[in-house]
């Protein structure tokens, strides 16, 4: 007869797929329901509509938006140009953000996949997504936080499988991503933080392999492009100090250490518990006791396998830490809040990732303990 444990794992072999199926189709549609409830425009979504009912093309491209908002030109131009075939209706302004959360969400599933064996633990970074009311909320807002999430989806993708390309010799379709990803940095700012990463990898690759040179110069060069472009058409007509502003509680303060911090303790908790609940506020506290999986496995994670990654930058094990120092030092000197969740949504993600981890890795040490926290969680 069958023991006790193989029956279990039959049981969970045979029926978690279908449950994650299941989950799949639930954050979808939790999703459908937020985009056709058609609530009013709140406040920013007004001021950004502005600038898309009332500027012309060149307007769009030579002038500062309407009640200093900030926003990628070329991605508020193509939401102007899909909305104006329906009249601007609010579901056609919404489209945008809708499609890019529900691509970016099935990219995202295929990352997991990568990196998560353990078919419990995809269920439940599957499940996080169905609980994240900010992951839920903005696939349905005239704003460009799902286009950062959908962006960083690409970009990450292309990590994982930028030397199968290269190995495959599929050169035109590996070429024609260095060309074009960075001038993903014209629909979403944070586009920016990427190709260093990558860039970082071609000259590691580069001193064993001289082709990587190439690689290097393409996507070196199409970087400085669109940056260029971006600051022509879009950065340089932010108004002067809106950064600083605007945001100006929302950056990492170097005043005095303690001021260093409180913000940066801020800003960490925001990145790390804020995106399942704001109220009721003992959904968010309990938050906190999971924050501390995940801020564990960020350090842990880099620490462990950036030797084993022969210190290459390939992995959400070692690409979490470093875009965290991104939005850290980015949030230092002022060029983007560090300590605002919606923002930083692209992180959420992989925030969900570290923290299911993070958890995981208390089996080694007790597998009570895992199982209370992951049924916590």
């Amino acid at each position: 007869m069958p023991s006790n444990n193989q029956v279990s794992a039959k049981f969970w072999n045979r029926f978690l797929p279908y449950g994650i199926y299941f989950f799949i189709f639930w954050y979808i549609l939790l999703c459908v329901v937020n985009y056709f409830n058609q609530r009013p425009l709140w406040n920013d979504e007004e001021c950004v509509f502005l600038s898309l009912k009332s500027y012309t093309i060149k307007q769009m491209f030579t002038q500062q938006l309407a009640s200093l908002q900030v926003f990628p030109r070329v991605y508020l131009f193509l939401i102007q140009a899909f909305s104006r075939l329906f009249d601007f209706h609010i579901l056609s302004l919404r489209f945008p953000s809708f499609a890019c959360m529900i691509f970016a969400f099935f990219i995202w599933l295929r990352l997991a996949r990568y990196e998560m064996e353990n078919k419990l633990e995809y269920l439940t970074f599957v499940l996080s997504w169905c609980a994240s009311s900010m992951l839920i909320y903005y696939s349905s807002e005239l704003k460009q936080y799902s286009m950062d999430v959908l962006v960083a989806a690409l970009y990450l993708l292309f990590i994982f499988k930028a030397s199968r390309l290269k190995q495959e010799k599929q050169n035109f379709i590996y070429a024609a991503m260095l060309l074009t990803l960075p001038f993903l940095g014209l629909l979403s700012y944070t586009a920016f933080f990427f190709p260093p990463i990558i860039l970082y990898n071609f000259i590691v690759l580069s001193r064993t392999n001289k082709a990587y040179l190439k690689d290097i110069f393409i996507l070196g060069t199409a970087f400085g492009v669109s940056l260029a472009v971006s600051y022509t058409f879009d950065m340089r007509l932010r108004p002067a100090g809106i950064l600083s502003t605007s945001w100006q509680d929302y950056f990492i303060s170097l005043k005095s250490a303690g001021e260093f911090f409180k913000t940066f303790g801020e800003g960490v908790m925001n990145l790390f518990v804020r995106w399942f609940a704001e109220n009721p506020r003992s959904i968010k506290r309990l938050g906190v006791v999971f924050m501390i999986f995940g801020m564990f496995n960020l350090v842990y994670s880099f620490l462990k396998y950036i030797k084993k990654e022969h210190y290459m930058i390939k992995s959400l094990n070692t690409i979490s830490f470093i875009l965290f120092l991104e939005l850290l030092i980015a949030g230092v000197f002022q060029k983007y809040p560090f300590t605002v969740p919606r923002t930083s949504l692209f992180y959420c993600p992989i925030v969900l990732y570290l923290t299911i981890k993070g958890i995981g890795a208390l089996k080694e040490f007790n597998k009570y303990a895992y199982a209370a926290a992951q049924g916590l969680f």
